[in-house]
Order: structure tokens, then C-alpha cells, then sequence
């Protein structure tokens, strides 16, 4: 069985269009290997030698995550974080 790079509220995507860009672009993204995707590398016990261990739902909420950082909410969230970085890059 392959394993699925989608969410669970892709029936968001009509009205939510920055979600549907996130949820793509995560599917895209996971797609650029022949061999493992990107989620394989990042949960692999050792990240030098990823050996499928990834499950269909650790690929589903690590989707629904991603596409829910196009949220309005979570783009709140980000834009929260990155003034974070922001201040402690300049040492406020």
C-alpha cells in the first residue's frame, strides 16, 4: 500500500484556498523521491537511513498539520512564531 499524503478536511479546500496551497504543496513535496518521501526522513529512527517506517496515519496528521497552518488560525500562528524569531534574532 502507498502511502497518502492528504488530511482529513480536504473539503476545506473550495473555501480555503491557502489551505489547499499548503495541503499541495506538502503532497509535493513528499512526492520528490522515488524511494522514500520527505516524512520517512524526517520520523526515521535514524534520519541517515529511513526504512518506511512512516504509517498511513502519521502521514495523515502530519498532512492535516501542514494544511491546517493555511488556516486562518494557523496563519496566525506563523506569523506569531516568525515575529518570535524575529525579535530574538535581533535580541529583543
Amino acid at each position: 500500500m502507498s502511502i497518502k499524503h492528504k488530511g482529513l478536511r480536504t473539503n476545506r479546500f473550495s473555501r480555503e484556498p491557502k489551505e489547499r496551497i499548503f495541503a499541495e504543496a506538502w503532497e509535493a513535496e513528499n512526492k520528490r523521491s522515488a524511494r522514500y518521501d520527505l516524512l520517512d526522513w524526517l520520523l526515521a529512527e535514524n534520519p541517515n537511513q529511513p526504512l518506511g517506517e512512516v504509517t498511513q496515519r502519521d502521514a495523515t496528521v502530519a498532512a492535516t498539520v501542514i494544511q491546517w497552518l493555511g488556516s486562518s488560525v494557523g496563519q496566525c500562528f506563523l506569523r506569531d512564531v516568525n515575529e518570535k524569531i524575529k525579535n530574538e534574532i535581533k535580541g529583543e
